[in-house]
């Protein structure tokens, strides 16, 4: 198990990270992986669960016959299990302006240890694991596939040095970070999603053509649920494009914008269900390790 190390956020300590540990990252699909690993393969062969039976042909392992099966057929028959390998996961971390709003609400900071808590799920399991970041940056997007407890370090090291910048178109992104990666397996989307809907199924269907199972995972703040009033007018500046206005928020405007904020949080959900994707929404003021440790494994993002 990793020790303590300055990039990794306050949360991990040992005991958070031996829980950690203990889950596995769920897929609804089976992927073919390169080495062996904790998940279910689409291969046939030397493994724990058993899969379907075939004929013995001359040349098989005698030991590998079924001998009860036969004792009741008189038909010499060979059992097949299905194999293990490594899972690949992908992990695409939304570090646009939009993050670090408002600037007490910890979207950034919960964003980024919900990653690092991901990748250690995956690392831990033997399998592999890559973060891609998605912010205004022009380099250094996204890491190597990692293997291993110890490379949890390299992955803190990798987000301490980026910095939620910029604006972010998510399909350009998506497709620019899709360009270079060539393994199918589970990709999980972190993002605020406050940005409309269609750009959300562009990104989800760009990931679904890359042949992954997805899931994504919504951070957003309280005073995004719930913000509070300004009758009085305040100015406002836009996290991503630095455009100012005088905003009056008065009971009736914030009325609008809670059903609106609504409609667009279920309207979400619903396209998550319609893509097949796993959904799941942690606000900020609510704690992180029990969302991790109990509400994805309930949601069977983790298992």
């Amino acid at each position: 198990m990793p020790e303590r190390h300055p990039a990794l956020p306050p949360l991990f300590t040992a005991p958070f990270l031996a829980r950690l540990e203990t889950l596995c990252i769920r897929t609804r699909r089976r992927f073919l992986g390169s080495r062996p690993g904790g998940h279910l393969s689409l291969r046939r062969g030397a493994g724990l669960e058993f899969a379907d039976y075939r004929p013995y042909t001359p040349g098989d392992d005698p030991r590998s016959i079924d001998w009860k099966l036969y004792s009741r057929t008189d038909r010499p028959y060979i059992k097949l299990f299905q194999e293990e390998e490594e899972l690949y996961t992908s992990l695409f971390l939304d570090l646009s302006a939009s993050m670090t709003y408002p600037e007490q609400g910890g979207k950034e900071a919960a964003a980024r240890a919900l990653a690092l808590a991901l990748a250690y799920v995956v690392l831990a399991n033997d399998d592999a694991v890559q973060l891609h970041v998605l912010s205004g940056a022009t380099n250094g997007h996204a890491t190597p596939f990692f293997r291993g407890r110890s490379r949890l370090f390299d992955l803190a090291t990798f987000l301490q040095q980026r910095h939620a910048q910029g604006k972010v178109d998510p399909p350009s992104a998506l497709a620019q970070q899709l360009r270079t990666l060539h393994r199918p397996g589970k990709a999980i989307w972190i993002s605020d999603f406050l940005f409309p809907l269609e750009i959300v199924q562009a990104g989800m269907q760009l990931l679904r053509s890359a042949d992954f199972d997805i899931a994504l995972i919504q951070v957003i703040s309280r005073e995004e649920l719930d913000p509070p009033l300004r009758p009085a007018g305040a100015r406002m500046v836009d996290s991503e494009t630095r455009a100012a206005a005088l905003v009056r928020f008065d009971t009736q405007a914030k009325k609008e914008y809670l059903r609106r904020f609504d409609l667009h949080n279920r309207s979400l959900r619903s396209s998550c269900h319609q893509a097949g994707a796993h959904y799941a929404q942690f606000v900020t003021d609510h704690d992180l390790q029990h969302f991790i440790l109990r509400e994805l494994p309930a949601l069977r993002i983790l298992t």
